[in-house]
């Protein structure tokens, strides 16, 4: 491993090593040669190739899907004292010639754009006069009718080849079956590429599914016996607070996290997680991004995911630090028949695309064969009230046309405020003289908005706070006071949603160009969701092997651990082993509660073996668990 490589690791990330399966991908990207590294969820990509670009003259690219991600990595390096930038949402043309100004003059190590941004003449001419190092293709299964994300957009990313032949591709994801594999090698044309894999296998990651009617009773002994930090997964928000509230309220330090709160209380929820605030977090699968909390004990899903490789990614948070951890599916016969009709309502119509496509662009006033790269902010759930239609059908429409390269859809909680001032430019300031804490902030508004005395102007209080640098909240007080005196007409929306349309308007035309993937995607959702059945009610082997064949990798053993593991060994557990098991735990247990951990010390059968009988003594109600996780005999 190249030294200063090291040395640029220990200087910015603080790491002396590379991980091992991090080493291999390092060193071919050094070398200069196209390369293909799948490493799974938390395997350190971005580390990879952000160090050897440190390492090179000229800017690194790196192509990504979402702008949460190229945010997140943008926030990263420059935390880091590393210069990125990301080119994202609806940027006036002037603003764009100078940010690219300020790329080509190499003010910046890192430019993040979106595949769509290939197709803006101005980016692309400009990216060839930019003096580049790598080419990077995050999250590259998406450039795959396979993948899990497929994108027509990422398609796109084939240009790159042509206009820069000679510089080095670096194709990076987390998991991809073999038939994924094979697109991107042909689709980037990077037929010599170097191929790099980390194994899928997780030895200390116990994957276990459970068919039980009562999973609240399994969830709470689940979290009882498990008392450090946990991730619960649901599949709607309001079902990610109620869960939240119910285990608060027995007992449990829990909080919730969606899509539809603000950045400051994600933010906020986040950390109180990550600093072990609270023990669970209940959370949709808007959780994700950034989540590198390495002691995770216990993943569970609440509900059944979409996909195995929803689940695979999810499941891979627990136990990342290589201790004991376990990821647990719960569910039932209803849990079953949600999947089954989730994924028939998940599969938009072409119809239903072609009636609500012209209502979109017209609700936004937006002309035929205009509105290319503009971008709206909108609540959903009142945008579907008033175009008369279901808001989720809507939304997953919203996502086809997403997929599609038809539109860019942010799910963010944002606060749309339209403001005019009321006094004139004398009478606000004598106004202020008298309330200069408002001072700089309509200061700031007179000066970013010339007319804002003669209409109405909207903007994003997230945004004007982040210039002020304060809290939304802050800024919201601070308008409704200027609102209150009279100085300013101040009205405020709540959004949850961003559109940036990708293409110019043109009805019908526009759908009937995309119905071939639409079909597609109906078809492969249903593919997915047989998968998941069959993963659930498989009996034939370790569930660990199921899942790592799904990906394409063999493991010659069962893991031993898994729920079909456990089964097989305790279903050859004698009667006569069971009893003089149950006998050693309760004398164990007769004067001094203890905990599994200090069971299993104590005792010299195994650790499945030990966990299997107390669950037979928890049902017979022979013993009972104490608030302190510890075991006692039930007297009652």
């Amino acid at each position: 491993m190249e030294a200063l490589a090291l040395e640029i690791l220990k200087k910015h990330w603080g790491y002396d090593s590379f991980r091992p399966a991090q080493e291999p991908i390092v060193e071919a990207i050094l070398e200069g040669k196209d390369t293909l590294a799948m490493l799974p969820t938390g395997g350190g990509k971005s580390l990879c190739f952000q160090v050897p670009a440190m390492l090179r003259e000229g800017v690194c690219l790196v192509i990504s899907p979402l702008i949460s991600l190229m945010e997140d990595q943008v926030r990263n390096l420059t935390e880091r004292g590393i210069s990125a930038l990301a080119l994202t949402g609806s940027i006036p043309y002037h603003e764009m010639e100078r940010l690219l100004n300020n790329v080509q003059s190499e003010a910046y190590k890192f430019l993040y754009i979106a595949p769509e941004r290939l197709l803006n003449e101005q980016v692309s001419q400009r990216l060839k006069h930019i003096p580049l190092s790598y080419i990077v293709i995050d999250e590259a299964h998406c450039i795959s009718h396979w993948g899990k994300d497929f994108r027509p957009s990422y398609l796109e990313c084939r240009r790159l080849r042509e206009w820069f032949p000679t510089l080095p591709i670096i194709a990076l994801t987390a998991t991809a079956t073999e038939r994924v594999e094979k697109d991107i090698l042909e689709l980037l044309e990077m037929p010599k590429a170097t191929v790099i894999k980390g194994s899928l296998v997780r030895s200390q990651l116990a994957y276990m599914t459970y068919y039980i009617e009562d999973k609240w009773d399994r969830l709470r002994r689940i979290l009882l016996k498990n008392k450090e930090s946990s991730i619960v997964y649901v599949r709607n928000r309001r079902l990610s607070e109620e869960l939240a509230q119910h285990l608060v309220e027995e007992g449990f330090s829990a909080t919730s996290f969606h899509g539809g709160l603000s950045p400051e209380e994600k933010g906020r929820r986040l950390s109180m997680w990550k600093l072990d605030d609270v023990q669970v977090m209940v959370a949709t699968n808007a959780f994700g991004m950034g989540i590198d909390k390495a002691d995770v004990r216990t993943v569970i899903h609440w509900d059944l995911p979409s996909s195995l490789e929803d689940y695979f990614q999810e499941a891979g948070r627990a136990g990342r630090d290589n201790r004991k951890a376990f990821a647990i599916l719960l569910y039932n016969d209803n849990d079953v028949k949600k999947l089954l009709v989730d994924t028939q309502r998940s599969q938009v119509s072409i119809p239903f695309l072609k009636e609500l496509y012209p209502k979109l662009c017209s609700y936004f006033q937006i002309a035929i064969g205009e509105g290319e790269h503009t971008t709206q902010v909108f609540n959903l759930a009142d945008f579907a009230t008033r175009l008369q239609m279901d808001a989720l059908k809507v939304y997953q429409a919203l996502e086809i046309l997403d997929r599609n390269g038809v539109l860019a859809l942010s799910q963010a909680f944002s606060r749309k405020a339209s403001v005019q001032i009321l006094r004139s430019s004398q009478e606000v300031i004598h106004y202020l003289s008298q309330n200069t804490s408002l001072k700089e902030l309509l200061f700031f508004l007179m000066r970013k908005y010339a007319g804002i005395h003669e209409q109405n102007i909207s903007f994003r209080v997230e945004k004007i706070a982040s210039n002020l640098h304060t809290t939304t909240a802050e800024v919201q007080k601070k308008l409704e006071k200027l609102h209150e005196d009279g100085v300013i007409a101040y009205k405020s929306e709540n959004t949850d949603a961003e559109i940036t349309f990708l293409m110019p308007r043109d009805d019908d035309r526009t759908i009937n160009y995309i119905a071939p993937q639409v079909k597609w995607y109906n078809q492969h959702k249903e593919t997915q969701c047989r998968e998941v059945l069959r993963y659930i009610e498989q009996e034939e082997c370790c569930n660990q092997q199921f899942l790592l064949g799904y990906f394409g990798e063999s493991l010659k053993e069962p893991c031993g651990i898994c729920s079909y593991c456990i089964e097989r060994k305790q279903k050859n557990l004698s009667k006569e082993r069971i009893k003089a098991i149950s006998e050693e735990l309760l004398s164990l247990i007769a004067y001094h509660p203890m905990t599994s951990q200090e069971i299993c010390q104590e005792s010299g059968y195994h650790e499945w073996e030990i966990l299997h009988v107390l669950t037979l003594l928890l049902d017979a109600e022979r013993i009972q668990v104490l608030q302190g996780n510890q075991y006692s005999i039930n007297n009652r």
